[in-house]
């Protein structure tokens, strides 16, 4: 993490320029994670996210832009992420020429439930995505399951049982 003392004075940002944060997260049961690190500035209660990116060995990188000045506060959460593991699985089954027909079935229901847990505003995609599976055939479902735009949604509606949730490190941002 970028602070001082353990987080007990603020690192420095600059508005306009990148800011790198790494963080070492990883999980000791099965399942691949998803990462954000999240900002706001102290006097706001609403904030922003970023997906970070593993580096592998348990190693994740993000990078925040910053608009405004002042004393800002950021953490890292992160958690299991269901449908990545569904998709790895999903690989791996099309690999071993495996029946994809109960595995096409398990990625519908994994929509079915992000759907079941979001908020009214973000059910409309997966409503979508759900109608555009029901009219391709098993290949092409298959295509779109595993589609980077799917992943995301899935990642950004779906129950997030958070694993870690940092606590608020302190940053300052200048001009």
């Amino acid at each position: 993490m970028p602070v001082v003392s353990y987080g007990h004075k603020p690192a420095k940002a600059i508005v306009g320029q990148l800011f790198k944060v790494t963080s070492n997260v990883y999980c000791l049961t099965s399942g691949p994670l998803a990462v954000i690190v999240r900002w706001r500035h102290v006097d706001s209660c609403d904030g922003e996210s970023q997906y970070m990116h593993t580096l592998g060995n348990r190693v994740w990188y993000g990078q925040i832009l910053f608009a405004q000045p002042g004393p800002h506060v950021f953490c890292i959460d992160a958690w299991i992420d269901s449908y990545a593991g569904y998709c790895l699985t999903l690989e791996k089954a099309m690999q071993a020429d495996t029946s994809p027909a109960e595995l096409i079935d398990l990625g519908l229901a994994h929509i079915f439930r992000a759907y079941e847990h979001c908020d009214a505003s973000r059910q409309q995609p997966l409503i979508e995505l759900h109608q555009r599976l029901s009219l391709l055939p098993p290949p092409a479902q298959i295509t779109l399951l595993m589609s980077e735009t799917t992943k995301a949604l899935m990642r950004d509606t779906q129950l997030r049982t958070c694993l870690t949730l940092s606590p608020e490190y302190p940053l300052y941002v200048v001009r």
